[in-house]
């Protein structure tokens, strides 16, 4: 009886090391662990330091420090997703690379990422300036004749909070700005002012490098009177569609598209028309209105412009057509409109029916999705000279841009708002 024991203890012991194996085996693959190092670059709140080696000793390698790498890959999906392919396929590109480092368990091979750091600092062009990273104090910047500098030690390559604080002519200054830092290069924070006005969605929310600065007014504008602008500074805009938070593209070209001679200039908020209404994206998101003023007007994605909107609603307005319709010929509205310009084109003496379009608003719904309110009229002419023009109001139609292409979800709510007729 002893003996069948052993032996029954000994088979549990051989099962339970082979699955062990086998379970190691999988959770362990170089593939596996590769898949865990990028998810937890992409999210800052998890703990990396475990993952990573520095290229220096000299690098103190801590959760804190690797932050910002973090922070960067949560924002670019595409380079993380270029990452995990290098390191899958052992391409080497010099500031991270997969390296094997140890062993789990004495049997499967551990993988890190080697991790270039840098060393770079920080330039302004004002006396007495102070610096601040990730709302860690650098101190006072040192130099003299418009160039002073302070040194930021060693750190991760990643995204970087940078503000600069001077005091000029007795007012205070600040350069603010994101800094995606991937080399030893020194970062200008060299500070201008110029006022300029952002235009968006009425009652949103304007964020500078991620902090809230100003609402928009009812009309959808915001003006800044001599803002300090620096190089790599983010403007952005937070709204609400459907209940969920929006989010524009960022504008990081403001610096560079407002000229030097502009920035000194005496513009005032008084040259701007704070009463324009917004009308949705523009060619750029930065540019000079007819009087030369500077408009910053941050991109929706996937949002429809005003022109494009009107176009694709006369065209079906005078003779529907089911691909410019999502779900074509089976959305509701493009039957609802076919039925009734049919009955109107079988009404006796018909002549003709012209249309008008005129584009009220164009706002961005969730991704990819705009709304807007539009007035139509529509007059049908007779045989007989009679002619009867109806106007209506359009709310809440519904765009989508899909595969590039923008489409009508619906229509909108009509109203009519004015009926003629002439004999």
């Amino acid at each position: 009886m002893k003996k069948h024991k052993k032996i029954w203890l000994w088979g549990i012991i051989i099962i339970l090391i082979g699955a062990a194996w086998l379970g190691g085996n999988f959770y362990y693959t170089k593939e596996r662990q590769i898949n865990r190092i990028v998810a937890n670059l992409q999210e800052p709140k998890n703990g990396m330091a475990q993952y990573v080696t520095a290229s220096t000793p000299d690098m103190e390698v801590t959760d804190k420090s690797l932050k910002p790498l973090q922070n960067y890959f949560k924002e670019h999906h595409s380079a993380a997703k270029r990452l995990a392919h290098n390191l899958r396929h052992d391409r080497d590109h010099g500031e991270i690379k997969l390296i094997e480092d140890g062993r789990y368990f004495l049997l499967f091979p551990k993988y890190k990422l080697w991790i270039q750091v840098y060393r770079p600092q920080v330039k302004t062009n004002h006396a007495g300036s102070t610096l601040t990273v990730n709302q860690k104090d650098y101190g006072e910047m040192e130099g003299d004749n418009q160039n002073y500098y302070q040194d930021l030690g060693l750190v991760f390559p990643g995204r970087y909070h940078i503000l600069v604080k001077s005091k000029v002519n007795g007012r205070k200054l600040d350069a603010d700005s994101i800094v995606n830092i991937w080399s030893n290069k020194t970062i200008d924070m060299k500070i201008k002012t110029a006022t300029f006005q952002v235009r968006s969605v009425p009652g949103s929310t304007i964020y500078v490098n991620d902090r809230k600065v100003g609402k928009l007014n009812d009309h959808g504008s915001y003006t800044f009177k001599n803002y300090p602008i620096a190089k790599r500074m983010e403007i952005y805009i937070k709204s609400k569609a459907d209940g969920k938070t929006i989010k524009s593209e960022k504008v990081t070209d403001l610096a560079q598209s407002i000229s030097s001679e502009f920035a000194n200039s005496e513009d005032d908020v008084t040259d701007y028309d704070g009463t324009a209404e917004y009308q949705g994206n523009g060619e750029k998101d930065v540019y000079q209105d007819a009087e030369g003023d500077y408009i910053v007007n941050p991109i929706w994605p996937g949002l429809i412009k005003a022109e494009d909107a009107a176009k694709l609603l006369y065209n079906n307005f005078k003779a529907p057509n089911e691909l410019d319709f999502e779900k074509g010929k089976e959305n509701a509205d493009y039957k609802e409109l076919a039925k009734q310009l049919k009955k109107w084109h079988h009404q006796k003496g018909l002549k003709k029916i012209s249309v008008q379009v005129k584009v009220l608003s164009v706002l961005p719904g969730q991704r990819n999705y705009s709304k807007v309110d539009y007035e139509v009229t529509l007059t049908r002419k007779y045989k007989n000279k009679r002619k009867k023009t109806e106007r209506l109001s359009y709310q809440d139609a519904i765009f989508h841009q899909k595969d590039g292409h923008q489409l009508i979800q619906t229509l909108g709510n009509a109203k009519l708002i004015k009926t003629k007729k002439s004999k």
